[in-house]
C-alpha cells in the first residue's frame, strides 16, 4: 500500500513533500568495504535510487531532508551537513564499514557543507553523479564522473516527466471547480490546460525571452491568436472566444509560474520575483541566500577543481590539465551556491558575499 501511496505523490503531486522512512538499508549484499550512498528522505528519490542501483552491492543512507528531493531542500536549508552527520551518527555507520567515504547526491552541494561531515564524523564525501541511473556507471569507474555526469538533463524526456507531475496539482483545482459549477466547461478548461501546458514544456528551450515569464508571453499570444483565428472562422468574430482568451491567458500565467526553474537550466522567476518583493525566507522553499552571477578570485584559487565537479550547469571549465577552472559560462549560474559553499580557499562569491575559507 505504501508503494502505490509513493507512487500516486511521485507521480501526480511531486510539489507535496512525502517522506520515506530515514537510516541505512542494504542494496544488494553489502559487506563492510561496500559504498556507502547517501540521499534525502523523499520517497520518490529514494524509490529511484534504489531501482537504479539494483543489481549493485552498497548501503543507502536515508537522511532526512523533509521529505522533499535533494536539490530544492538542499537550496533551500532543508538538507545539510546536520542532518547528514545526524543519519551517520544515529545508524552507527561507522561500525558497520570499514573505509570512511560517503557518496552524496551532486545536487546536495548547495546545502551539505564537506568539511562540517568530515569534521564531525570522520567520514569524507565524495559528490557522485547528478542522476541517480549514472551511478552504476561512476562506480565502476572508480568513482569518477565523465562530464556528462555532472551536468542536470533538462532534456524533453525531463521536461515530459515533470509536466505531469508539476501541473497535475495545479489542474485539480480548476477541474473541481468547473466539474461542480460550471461542468459544460469542464472538457473545453481541460483540454485548454493541458495544451497551454504541453506546448509550453515541450517549446520551452526554443521560445524567446531571458526569464521564463518573457518566454510566457509568446504562449499567451499564440494562445490568443489561435482563439481569434477560430473566432474569425466560426464565430461572429476576432474576439468571439474572449472570455476563453482570458482563461488562456490566466492558464499560461498559471503554468509558468516556476517554469523556468522546473524545465530549464534557469534561474527561478518564482524565487526571484520573491526575493523583489522583499520575501527572503518560505518554509521548505526559499531560505536567505544571495542571488546573483557568481564570480571568481584567481589569486585565492588553488586549482583542486571542486567547482567544476559539483556546478551541474557547466559554469566552469578547466582549459588545460594542471591550470585552474575558470568561469566561462557566468550567465548560466542560477545562485544555487554549491560552488561557494564548498570552495575550500574561499575563491568564490555570489552576489559579493564571498565564501567562507576552509580551515
Amino acid at each position: 500500500m505504501n508503494r502505490i501511496i509513493s507512487w500516486i505523490m511521485g507521480t501526480f503531486f511531486r510539489w507535496l513533500p512525502h517522506r520515506a522512512v530515514t537510516g541505512l538499508r542494504p542494496s544488494g549484499r553489502p559487506d563492510a568495504d561496500s559504498p556507502v550512498l547517501v540521499t534525502g528522505n523523499y520517497s520518490l528519490t529514494l524509490r529511484r535510487l534504489l531501482a537504479a542501483i539494483r543489481g549493485e552491492d552498497a548501503w543507502v543512507l536515508s537522511a532526512d531532508s523533509g521529505g522533499i528531493n535533494v536539490w530544492c531542500a538542499a537550496c533551500g536549508g532543508g538538507f545539510t551537513h546536520l542532518q547528514v552527520i545526524s543519519a551517520v551518527k544515529v545508524s552507527r555507520l561507522a561500525e558497520k564499514v570499514s573505509h570512511r567515504v560517503l557518496v552524496l547526491p551532486a545536487l546536495a552541494a548547495p546545502g551539505v557543507d564537506a568539511r562540517e561531515v568530515k569534521e564531525h564524523t570522520g567520514f569524507s564525501v565524495r559528490f557522485g553523479p547528478v542522476r541517480a541511473g549514472d551511478i552504476p556507471a561512476f562506480l565502476a569507474a572508480g568513482r569518477k564522473k565523465t562530464p556528462a555526469m555532472r551536468h542536470a538533463d533538462f532534456s524533453l524526456s525531463h521536461r515530459l516527466d515533470m509536466l505531469l507531475s508539476m501541473n497535475f496539482i495545479l489542474w485539480l483545482p480548476l477541474a473541481l471547480v468547473f466539474g461542480i459549477f460550471f461542468p459544460h466547461a469542464f472538457w473545453g478548461v481541460t483540454a485548454l490546460f493541458w495544451g497551454v501546458a504541453a506546448v509550453s514544456y515541450v517549446l520551452f528551450p526554443w521560445l524567446p525571452g531571458r526569464t521564463g515569464y518573457l518566454r510566457m508571453l509568446w504562449i499567451m499570444g499564440g494562445v490568443a491568436l489561435l482563439l481569434g483565428l477560430a473566432g474569425a472562422q466560426w464565430g461572429s468574430g476576432p474576439l468571439a472566444f474572449w472570455p476563453w482568451m482570458i482563461g488562456g491567458a490566466a492558464i499560461t500565467t498559471l503554468v509558468f509560474f516556476d517554469a523556468a526553474g522546473i524545465v530549464a537550466p534557469m534561474a527561478s522567476d518564482a524565487e526571484a520575483l520573491a526575493f523583489a518583493l522583499g520575501i527572503k525566507s518560505l518554509p521548505g522553499l526559499l531560505a536567505e541566500k544571495p542571488l546573483g552571477r557568481v564570480s571568481q578570485d584567481p589569486d585565492l584559487c588553488i586549482g583542486c577543481g571542486l567547482c567544476l565537479d559539483i556546478c551541474p550547469l557547466a559554469v566552469f571549465e578547466k582549459p588545460l590539465e594542471g591550470k585552474k577552472p575558470v568561469t566561462v559560462r557566468p550567465g548560466a549560474c542560477f545562485s544555487c551556491g554549491a560552488c561557494v559553499l564548498q570552495c575550500p580557499s574561499g575563491a568564490l562569491s555570489l552576489a559579493g558575499k564571498a565564501a567562507r575559507p576552509g580551515g
